[in-house]
C-alpha cells in the first residue's frame, strides 16, 4: 500500500514545519509517551509495516532520551525532527487514524522515513557513539 500524492505531500509539509517548531514542551512531552507506546506495542504486537522501522523508531527514542538525560548532545534541527516523529507516531489521529486496520501506520511509516533520511548523518554518528559505550560499558572502563 502506497500513500497517495496529495498525503505526501501533506505528511512532508507537517513533517517541516512540525521539526521547525517543536521545543522542550514537545521533546520532553515525545521522551514520555514514546517509550509507553513502544512498551504497549510490542506486548500486544508490532503492526506488519512498521516491522522494517521498529528498530528506528527504538534507536530515534534512544536518542531522544540521551539527549534528554544530557548523555549525547544532538543539534536543535535534529531533536526538533525526532522529538515530532515520535509524537506523530504516539498521536492515534494523524493524517491516518492507527486504528484503520493494515493502513493506519502506512503515514506514521512514511514520516519515519523522513526523519531518517533527514537525520542521517546524525543517526550514523549516534549509532557509532552507542556501539562505543556500549564497548566501553562490557569492558569496565
Amino acid at each position: 500500500m502506497h500513500l497517495m500524492n496529495r498525503h505526501r505531500r501533506r505528511l512532508e509539509e507537517l513533517f517541516d514545519s512540525g521539526r521547525k517548531s517543536a521545543g522542550d514542551p514537545e521533546v520532553l512531552e515525545a521522551a514520555g509517551r514514546t517509550g509507553e507506546k513502544i512498551n504497549h506495542l510490542e506486548a500486544h504486537g508490532i503492526p506488519a509495516v512498521l516491522e522494517k522501522f521498529w528498530e528506528d523508531i527504538k534507536i530515534l527514542y534512544a536518542m531522544l532520551s540521551d539527549s534528554v538525560k544530557g548523555r549525547y548532545k544532538l543539534p536543535l534541527r535534529t531533536l526538533g525532527a525526532i522529538a515530532f516523529t515520535l509524537l506523530y507516531f504516539v498521536n492515534p489521529f494523524d493524517v491516518i487514524p492507527d486504528i484503520i486496520p493494515f493502513i493506519g501506520y502506512i503515514d506514521d511509516a512514511f514520516v519515519l522515513s523522513l526523519c531518517i533520511k533527514f537525520i542521517g548523518t546524525d543517526l550514523e554518528e549516534y549509532r557509532i557513539w552507542k556501539e562505543g559505550k556500549g564497548m566501553i560499558e562490557q569492558t569496565g572502563n
